[in-house]
Parts: C-alpha cells; sequence; structure tokens
C-alpha cells in the first residue's frame, strides 16, 4: 500500500479527546500528591485508562498506587504495561520494586538493569540494583554492589539510604571497617532519623573495640526515637555485653518489653534473647519466628523444593550436615567424632560448608569424617539447595540456626523432605518450615515443654549432646601460675560474658560471701571495660574485687588440663554451659546447674542427668546458691562427687560417639518413617530400647 504523502490534520474531536486526558490526567496527579491514592487510583482506572488505555503516565501512577496498596499483581500488570507504552525508566524502576516485593529478585535485578540503562543517573535503580547484588554470595556480583551504590551516590550525594547500603557492603564484602563508619556517618549526617544507619554504625564501633562510642551513638539515636524496639534491645544488648547493669542509665529492661512488637516483622536477632531472663519461651519462639519470616521472606514465598512425604527408603540413609562452624569451632568440636561413627552400610553423610572458607585440622578432620563434603560458601542460597535436593538427602540437619553467618533461606527453600535443627542454636526457630524437629531429649525438651517450639520434638534416648571421645588430659599446672591462692575454694565458670546477668551475679556474690576463703575464676576476655565493670558490681555487692580471678586465653589442651584446678563449676542461667560444661565435668568438676523451663536453661542439667549427677541440678536460684555453698563447706561431700564423677566419664554415652551416633541414627529413621506417612510429631525414644 502507498503511504500517504503527508499527515492528515487531527480531527476536532480527537483534539477534544486529547485536552480531556490531559485534563484526568491532571487530576489524578493532584490526588497523587495529596496522598488521595485510593481516588486517583479509581479515576485511572475509570476514566484516563478508558480514554486511553496505553497511557505512560496514567498506567505509571496505577501501577505504583497498586504498589502502596500492596496489590502487587495489579502493580506488575500496570508497570508493565506502562514500560511497554513509553519505555520508561520511572516505570522499570517501580517495576523492580513490586517484582522484588514479590520475592522474584531475577526479575527485579532485570527491571532495575532496564532503568539504569535508560537513565545512568537513576539514584534510587542503582541502590536498588546494589541491594539485590549485594545479597548474592557470588564475589564479582557483590563487587558490582560496590559500584552500583558509587553511582547512586554520585547521581544523588544526599541519598542517605546509598551512603548507608555503601557501608554495609564495604564492611561485608571488603571488611573495610574505616570506610564503612564514614559511610554511615555520611547517612546519620544526611538523614538523623535513620535508625538502620545508627545502628550500623553503633554495630561497626563495637566491633572496631570502641564500644563506648557504639552505646553513644545508639543513645543518640534513641533520643529520636525513644520508642523503637529493635534500638532499644540493641542498647541492652550491648551494655549487657559489657556487663553495664546500671539501670539507671537507661533503657531498662522494662523499656523493651513495653516496645515488644506486635505486628509481623522483626530485625531483632533472636539469639540476644535466649540469655535474657526476663524473656520467656513463648516471646521467644514468636519473635524467632518474626525474624526470620522478615529475613527470609523471599525463600518461605516460593513453593518448596521438595515434598515432605518421604520416598520409601533405597539403600543407605541420605543425612546433609549444613554449618558455617566446620572449623575450628565448639559445633565442629562436639559433632566431628559422631560424623565419623555413622554406620556406613546404612547411612551416608554429606556436608555442606559455608561461613568462613578456612583449612585448618578440625576441617580435615571433618572431610576424613564424611562420605562427602562441599563447600559451599560462594553458592547462592538456591544453587544450595538444588545441590541438596540432586544428592537426594533424605534428612538435612541445620547446625547452625539463628546463629553467626546463619543462612536459613536455604533450609527455608526446603530441599529435603526432613529438615532437623540441632546444636547450634538452642532454641526454636519459630517457624515450621525452616526446621521439621528440633533435636533434645527428655530433660533438655522434655515433652511437656512442646508448646515453646515451633519443631515437632524428636528425643534422644539419653542426651542431645555429644562430645569428643576421652583422651586423658595433661597434668594441671600449679594454681599460682593461673594466680589462684593454693588453700582456697575456687569457683569457675568459663562462659562467654554475654551469658552473664545481673540476677546470676547477684547469686555468686552471695555464694562468695557465705564462703570467706573461697574465689571467682572466670575468663571475661581481655576488655578492660568488661573487667572493670565486673569488678565494680563485685564491690557493690560486698565482696572485695580480689576475690575475682581473671583467667587469661589458653590453648584448648591447656585450658582443659587447668580445669581441674577448680574445686566447683558455677554453672551460668538462664543460658547454661554447653561445650564449657562438657569440658568442666571432663576435667573431673561438680557442675552446680539452676535448671529453667527453656532448652538453653536445662543444657547442664541434660548432661548431669546422663552422668547420674542429678542432684547437682537445682530448680530455684536459692536452692542453686545453697547447693553451691554447702558443696564449698563439704570438702568430703566434692571428693565423693568427683569420684563418681569419674566412674561416670567412662561408662556414659556422652563421651563416645559411637555409641551417640547409633543412637541419633535411631533418630534419624524415626524421622524417615514418619515422613513417609506425612506425619511430624514428637519422637521420643526414651519410650525405647537403646543400643548397647
Amino acid at each position: 500500500m502507498k503511504r500517504p504523502s503527508r499527515i492528515p490534520p487531527a480531527r476536532p474531536n480527537q483534539h477534544r479527546q486529547a485536552s480531556l486526558v490531559q485534563k484526568v490526567f491532571a487530576q489524578v496527579t493532584a490526588l497523587y500528591q495529596s496522598n488521595q491514592y485510593t481516588q486517583a487510583l479509581e479515576l485511572c482506572r475509570s476514566k484516563l485508562l478508558k480514554l486511553a488505555p496505553s497511557h505512560p503516565g496514567g498506567l505509571l501512577y496505577a501501577g505504583v498506587i497498586s504498589y502502596l496498596s500492596n496489590d502487587l499483581q495489579e502493580s506488575e500488570h500496570y508497570l508493565k504495561a506502562a514500560a511497554a507504552a513509553g519505555n520508561s525508566f520511572d516505570a522499570y524502576t517501580n517495576l523492580g520494586l513490586t517484582l522484588a516485593a514479590m520475592h522474584r529478585l531475577p526479575e527485579a535485578e532485570s527491571a532495575y538493569r532496564r532503568a539504569v540503562a535508560l537513565n545512568p543517573r537513576a539514584a534510587q535503580a542503582w541502590n536498588n540494583l546494589g541491594n539485590i547484588l549485594k545479597n548474592s554470595f557470588k564475589a564479582e556480583r557483590r563487587q558490582e554492589a560496590l559500584e552500583c551504590y558509587r553511582r547512586a551516590i554520585a547521581a544523588n550525594p544526599g541519598y542517605a539510604n546509598a551512603h548507608n547500603n555503601l557501608g554495609h557492603a564495604l564492611d561485608s564484602i571488603l571488611g573495610d571497617k574505616a570506610g564503612a563508619e564514614e559511610s554511615f556517618r555520611a547517612a546519620i549526617a544526611h538523614d538523623p532519623n535513620y535508625l538502620q544507619a545508627h545502628l550500623n554504625l553503633a554495630d561497626i564501633l563495637e566491633r572496631s573495640g570502641r564500644p563506648d562510642d557504639a552505646l553513644n551513638s545508639l543513645r543518640q539515636a534513641l533520643v529520636l526515637q525513644p520508642n523503637n524496639f529493635q534500638l532499644i534491645g540493641r542498647i541492652l544488648g550491648l551494655r549487657r555485653g559489657l556487663t553495664d547493669w546500671d539501670e539507671n542509665q537507661g533503657p531498662a529492661m522494662s523499656d523493651f518489653l513495653a516496645a515488644l512488637p506486635q505486628g509481623d516483622s522483626s530485625e531483632f536477632q533472636p539469639l540476644n534473647l535466649l540469655a535474657w531472663p526476663e524473656i520467656d519461651a513463648a516471646t521467644q519462639c514468636r519473635l524467632a519466628g518474626l525474624f526470620g519470616r522478615t529475613r527470609w521472606a523471599a525463600a518461605l514465598a516460593v513453593p518448596p523444593m521438595v515434598s515432605t512425604v518421604a520416598s520409601a527408603r533405597n539403600g543407605r540413609l541420605r543425612v546433609g550436615y549444613l554449618s558455617a562452624d566446620f572449623r575450628n569451632h565448639p559445633v565442629a568440636h562436639l559433632v566431628t567424632q559422631v560424623i565419623a561413627a555413622h554406620d556406613r552400610e546404612n547411612f551416608e553423610a554429606f556436608l555442606y560448608a559455608y561461613g568462613p572458607e578456612v583449612d585448618d585440622a578440625e576441617r580435615r578432620q571433618l572431610i576424613t569424617a564424611a562420605d562427602h563434603f562441599t563447600v559451599v560458601s560462594r553458592m547462592e542460597d538456591q544453587e544450595v539447595a538444588t545441590l541438596i535436593r540432586d544428592d537426594r538427602i533424605d534428612i538435612l540437619v541445620d547446625l547452625t540456626g539463628y546463629t553467626t553467618h546463619a543462612r536459613p533461606g536455604i533450609c527455608a527453600l526446603r530441599p529435603a523432605p526432613v529438615i532437623a535443627s540441632w546444636i547450634g542454636y538452642m532454641g526454636s526457630l519459630g517457624e515450621p518450615r525452616l526446621a521439621d524437629y528440633i533435636i533434645g531429649d527428655a530433660i533438655a525438651t522434655p515433652p511437656a515443654n512442646a508448646w515453646q517450639f515451633s519443631e515437632a520434638l524428636a528425643l534422644m534416648p539419653e542426651c542431645f549432646q555429644p562430645n569428643c571421645p576421652l583422651t586423658p588430659l595433661a597434668p594441671p599446672p600449679p594454681r599460682s601460675q593461673e594466680g589462684l591462692p593454693d588453700n582456697a575454694v575456687v569457683f569457675c565458670s568459663f562462659n562467654q560474658v554475654f551469658k552473664l546477668t545481673p540476677q546470676l551475679w547477684d547469686d555468686w556474690c552471695e555464694i562468695l560471701r557465705n564462703v570467706p576463703d573461697s574465689v571467682l575464676w572466670i575468663a571475661p576476655g581481655s576488655s578492660e571495660v568488661i573487667r572493670s565493670n565486673l569488678l565494680k558490681e563485685t564491690r557493690k555487692r560486698g565482696v572485695a574485687a580480689e576475690r575475682i580471678v581473671f583467667a587469661a586465653r589458653k590453648p584448648l589442651a591447656e585450658h582443659r588440663a587447668r580445669l581441674a584446678l577448680a574445686d566447683i563449676a558455677l554453672d551460668t542461667f538462664p543460658y547454661n554451659s554447653g561445650a564449657t560444661a562438657s569440658d568442666t565435668l571432663r576435667a573431673g568438676v561438680p557442675l552446680v546447674t539452676y535448671m529453667g523451663e527453656t532448652l538453653v536453661s536445662r543444657m547442664a542439667g541434660s548432661l548431669l542427668h546422663a552422668l547420674n549427677l542429678q542432684e547437682l541440678c537445682t530448680t530455684s536460684r536459692r536452692d542453686y546458691v545453697e547447693l553451691a555453698i554447702a558443696l564449698a563447706k563439704d570438702a568430703a561431700k566434692r571428693q565423693a562427687i568427683r569420684q563418681r564423677l569419674g566412674e561416670q566419664l567412662t561408662t556414659s554415652v556422652l563421651y563416645q560417639p559411637e555409641k551417640f551416633a547409633a543412637q541419633l541414627e535411631q533418630l534419624f529413621n524415626a524421622m524417615h518413617e514418619q515422613a513417609r506417612i506425612g506425619r511430624r510429631e514428637t519422637i521420643d525414644l526414651t519410650r525405647r530400647s537403646a543400643p548397647a
């Protein structure tokens, strides 16, 4: 067909319609700018887009307002149409936001890339693209994230969010704490109310050995947001980590409890809550679930990768262990020999290691212990989950939970029909999709306490915590070498500082006051701030500071040998000793514990029951104090307990990895049997006969 030689003039009705479209669009714009979103969207749908179905501005407004109304599917529809109609970088930027909110991150990344290609100075698109890339585990994508944030700041130097994100990336990707601090301070300078920047700055300052500066930064933010739950909790956590217990300095625990979130999201790290006696088990579980669903929402939003109904067993049961701690770490110390002891005729062990990439003796031992050992640190969660699925894992055991370097997003994708949580995180994950079972025992996690967990209980017949085999310890050094008096009663506790609480220190000082010829031997680390605070708190309670003896850091073998110098070990509460208790008992030292209702407050009690030393378990603070005092004043009784402890050590499952592995395999078999019929209920092996 021959093309016309000229474009015919517009007809009058076309002019009128164009004018009407412009008028309606102006009305939509006015409504949007006055935050009347419902009316603006209704006018778009009922009039503007009927007059001009491909109007780029109308489609953009409809998409943005639908996003703000959380109608994400409608938002996607309108924004894709807007992009097609006008090829607008605004449409692609907002489409990226919508797709990210729908947890479709690869598509969101593509939308942001289209946006920055259309407008290289689109600061928000560069920033959002950086956020997707930063969360990758691939080095080249993480490096690209840094460049994205720098491009965003170049386009908009006052963009506080981009400064904050650059700081986080500099820290997590390059380990550049000085650069990160500078970026966080820039974010706060541009937006003094920016909570996350204050929190990130405090974290950097604390990890740089400047806890007082970190606390000052958080207090400045608290003036701006006095009722913010996350901020109050962070200040409390930092102060308790410094053993700064002065309630008059604020905020108080009552402020934290009053600010507890009632909504459906939380970024507060639940590990902190396990050590706070004011937080009950139900609250711990609820906040853990909020944290998991907030942080790993994208993985939880997609369908499970495999069915939770297991297929029939075909040959060996394939057990996967997933951890950030397959290295010189307490978790590895506990599980290595158990993994090595698996019955290879009936079980196949797969280890998936993420977190720090190291080549130490513990990792080399684990590589030898397992049938398969794969480093997955630089793989995305989806790739790791796909690998686990393709390995046809029957039972996946998460040994990290919500602790350092945690990647629950892998388990959230459900790459195995059964997932169990064990050892690494001593509490409920709070989200049923992250784990079907928590491995415990009748003392640590009694059936009556099942309400505390989103997981079903899987109870070992004797104790949930394994240990290394007994090996001869080196002779202990003279007491004088450790700064201990020769003739005093020595109480000890080698737990981490975060487990210390004002209530615990009250009780320990009461014990010292009632046993005049005694000292308390502890290892709070090298921080002078912490040591000074502890001595101040000791004097406040009427005990001379000289009765607190600080232990120097020693290699593990030397540390285990010196433990025998103590007369009595005092457990911490509510967060009990774990591996620390095992080392203390291995050295023949009686351990006094106070058992509460939570798993972390019953760990040491589980160990003592397994050693038939139930008399060292108490169920109240008063009984705890009185038992410690009574033992301190009765050397003959202490010696008798040491004798019994020595006898029990040689026969208990605690230090026999082969026996423990056989019991654990019984538990795995029971989990698989339940999964075959689609069940997820308490498994209690204490009602079955344990292997000899």
